[in-house]
């Protein structure tokens, strides 16, 4: 939805992933759009690892399990407001949302130490 209302304000068409270097110097709109749109594909690039972490990390840990995913969640909305700001030119608003990186780093660590109780017993 976040990228739908951004394509709207840009009118940039389908099925046109993104809008050109070039538009998105003449317009803050596009390079707006650009920004939803990546922040978009970095969530479907990094929600698949998070999600076997989590669920993983959740057969031994199902309670910090459950925190790290739900911080994990809103770091990531934060991390998609911060790299869509007005204010930000380089999409710097980002860095906001760099949580995400370590929490699901957490995930990882508490999936690969889950794994190793299962081997050991």
């Amino acid at each position: 939805m976040n990228v739908s209302s951004y394509r709207r304000a840009a009118k940039v068409p389908y099925p046109n992933a993104y809008a050109s270097a070039a538009e998105c110097k003449e317009s803050k709109e596009k390079y707006l759009f650009n920004c939803a749109q990546r922040s978009h594909g970095n969530y479907l690039e990094h929600q698949p690892q998070m999600l076997v972490g989590l669920l993983i990390g959740g057969l031994k840990y199902p309670v910090v399990s459950a925190a790290i995913g739900t911080a994990w969640c809103a770091s990531r909305v934060a991390y998609t407001i911060g790299y869509c700001r007005k204010d930000k030119s380089d999409g710097s608003g980002r860095q906001i949302g760099v949580a995400s990186s370590f929490l699901e780093m957490a995930l990882m660590v508490m999936s690969g130490m889950t794994g190793y109780q299962m081997i050991t017993g």
